[in-house]
Parts: structure tokens; C-alpha cells; sequence
């Protein structure tokens, strides 16, 4: 997937050969689209790098002494997860976007369709390199965080996984959704950072809530990042898992991806 650079894939524009029936042909583009990934380092480098490096900035000034803005705990501990939520977001705003507008205008989503690949491999394909990303976005804040701020253990592991797996999935939708419905790759990207910075850094990755109006922490919750930064950081806290988020993340994942599937089906 590409986030800054709007030239499409030059790799890509020969459809990858996928015969067979449909399971065989989205492994086939899966496949595909994971050496294309490894081919494209300023997607790694933008989606991964770039949200690791503003939270080694903001926990470096914060530290991780507990702070009664930050609910009571260190700046590691609120930023790490905050920032990991970030890796989710910046790969569904602004890279699966960007990545299918590419295709778009280059005329591989036509010869794609035109080799009988149906759209839901399209979608599995961008979701499961997304949630490659995700893995090694997250694993190496969670490393930065355990060996340079002293970052407390999930209090329930398990619930800061599901978290993360329902943001991905959720954000995955919202991507394929923007990229059905961007014409072209500057669109999508102009699109993909307005959401992002628009609505990350009143979800928690700037000030702390409780540092800024209610007004603002009502509304967040009516937005995606409101839900994935509950979903992740609730069980992280000892807040228990978080209902109502994981709700929401699921009902975001299967209408956005519906719907985007139907598109791509009529293109």
C-alpha cells in the first residue's frame, strides 16, 4: 500500500495471474500484494515509523509518572496504546486509499475485474496486508515502550488483542471504502489526512482528555477513533473490556466493507 508517493505500483500493473475458483484467487492477490509491500519501504516507513516516532516524542516529555490528566497513569502507559490505535488508523485513513485510487487510475481495478478476480478478493487482500502492518507497527512500539519507559503490562491481554483486532478490521472496511469511492491517489491522500489528524489527536493523541472541552470528548466517541482507542486502552487500564466499542468497531467493519465490496462489484 502507498500513502505518500501517488505513482502507482509500477509492479502492479500487470493483474497477478489467479486462476481457479475465487479462495484461489484472493490467496493469489493476497500473495501479490504482499511482495508489492515489500517492494514499497515508504509504505512501512510512513505507516509504521510515523506514528512510533510522535509517541517517542510525547512520552519523552511526558515520561511515565502518573499524572491525574492522563487518568491516573504514566505518559508510557497512555500514549503507548493511544499511539499503537494510531498504526490502525493512519493505514486505514490514508494508505488502503491512496493504494486502491492508484489502481484505479492506473487501470488495474478494470483488468482485475476484466481476469474475473471477484471484489471480495480485492478487500481480503488490502485487509490482510493492513493487518501485517498492524503487527509490526505494534510490535515495535511495544518494544520501544517495555525497554526505554519502563511501559506497564495490558491488564488484560486478551482484551487489548480483541481491541486491536476489531480496529483493524473496522479500519480496514473504512479503507476500502474510501478507495471505492476515491477517483484519484492525491484525493484519497487530501481525504486520508484530514480524517487522521482531524480526529486522532482529540482522541488521545494530543492533550489528554481531561484536558480538553467536554464537548470534544463527546464527540470523539460518534467518530471511528473514539471507539478503537476505548476498545485497546480500556482492557490495558483495568477498565475491563469495552462493550459498546467493540460494538461499534464490528458494525463499522461489516457496513463499510459490504458496501465496498458492492461498489467494486459494479466497477
Amino acid at each position: 500500500m502507498t500513502t505518500l508517493d501517488t505513482r502507482p505500483p509500477t509492479s502492479s500493473a500487470t493483474p497477478p495471474r489467479t486462476g481457479g475458483r475465487p479462495p484461489g484467487r484472493t490467496a493469489a492477490l493476497t500473495r501479490a500484494e504482499l511482495k508489492l509491500l515489500l517492494r514499497e519501504p515508504l509504505t512501512t516507513i510512513v505507516g509504521v515509523l510515523f506514528p512510533a516516532v510522535l509517541m517517542v516524542l510525547l512520552v519523552g516529555a511526558f515520561g511515565n509518572e502518573p499524572d491525574p490528566a492522563m487518568g491516573g497513569v504514566g505518559g508510557a502507559d497512555f500514549y503507548v496504546p493511544v499511539y499503537a490505535a494510531a498504526t490502525i488508523a493512519v493505514l486505514g485513513f490514508m494508505s488502503i486509499p491512496t493504494h486502491l485510487a492508484s489502481y484505479r487510475e492506473s487501470g488495474v481495478l478494470r483488468r482485475l475485474r476484466a481476469a474475473g478476480v471477484p471484489a471480495t478478493a480485492i478487500v481480503v487482500a488490502q485487509a490482510a496486508t493492513m493487518a501485517l502492518l498492524v503487527l509490526v507497527g505494534v510490535a515495535l512500539m511495544l518494544a520501544i515502550g517495555f525497554a526505554a519507559y519502563d511501559l506497564s503490562t495490558p491488564v488484560s491481554a486478551a482484551g487489548v488483542a480483541t481491541g486491536f483486532a476489531a480496529g483493524t478490521a473496522a479500519f480496514a472496511g473504512i479503507g476500502v471504502l474510501l478507495g471505492s469511492l476515491m477517483s484519484t491517489a492525491r484525493a484519497a491522500q487530501g481525504v486520508g489526512l484530514v480524517l487522521f489528524f482531524g480526529l486522532f489527536f482529540i482522541s488521545g493523541g494530543g492533550p489528554p482528555p481531561d484536558l480538553m472541552p467536554g464537548v470534544l470528548n463527546d464527540a470523539v466517541r460518534f467518530t471511528p477513533m473514539g471507539p478503537l482507542v476505548s476498545a485497546i486502552r480500556d482492557p490495558w487500564h483495568g477498565a475491563g473490556w469495552n462493550i459498546a466499542a467493540l460494538g461499534a468497531l464490528a458494525t463499522i467493519a461489516v457496513v463499510s466493507t459490504a458496501i465496498a465490496i458492492r461498489r467494486f462489484s459494479r466497477r
